[in-house]
């Protein structure tokens, strides 16, 4: 069974100041991924490395906060249902059925505040950078190639990417 690549990111800027971004997971055309950014003003590659190091940071930190609270729901849930069959059969569990459903529809909206939180810090990481948005345009490769590869282009590093 063939291994699966792993896909990485890498942020150039052409001579012109085109902002790319290249998501590759292999160095032929089809493995490679594009995005053209309109931007304010043009952003060092420093910058766009420390701001994709920045949301990678983010975006782990983000996921082992969703995992906890994935696990506290599972607690909750598990307690519901203990209060439910309890009260089925007949001893009193208001207090844990309450409780827990408390619980639940408590990380719920937890849950939607993370979310939105989060997609708020990846949209100013872009505009701080210089970015008018952080919606890229898909660019043709050979196009993103022949301005990443011409004189006075610069590109960052590579960064390991857990999805494209």
């Amino acid at each position: 069974m063939e291994q699966k690549k792993l896909w990485t990111i890498q942020w150039h800027v052409a001579a012109d100041g085109t902002v790319i971004k290249q998501r590759s997971r292999g160095s032929a055309e089809h493995e490679q991924l594009f995005q053209q950014f309109a931007t304010t003003r043009t952003p060092k590659i420093e910058q766009l490395d420390a701001m994709e190091e920045g949301l990678q940071r983010a975006s782990a930190l983000g996921e082992r906060r969703s995992r906890v609270l994935l696990y506290l729901v599972y607690v909750a849930l598990a307690g519901l249902v203990a209060g439910i069959m309890s009260a089925w059969a007949g001893i009193d569990t208001g207090f844990l059925t309450l409780g827990s459903l408390a619980v639940v529809v408590l990380l719920g909206l937890s849950t939607g505040v993370i979310m939105r939180a989060s997609i708020s810090r990846y949209q100013r990481a872009h505009r701080e950078a210089g970015f008018e948005s952080s919606n890229g345009v898909t660019l043709a490769a050979r196009e993103a190639r022949t301005m990443i590869s011409g004189p006075g282009a610069v590109s960052g590093r590579e960064f390991a990417a857990v999805r494209a």
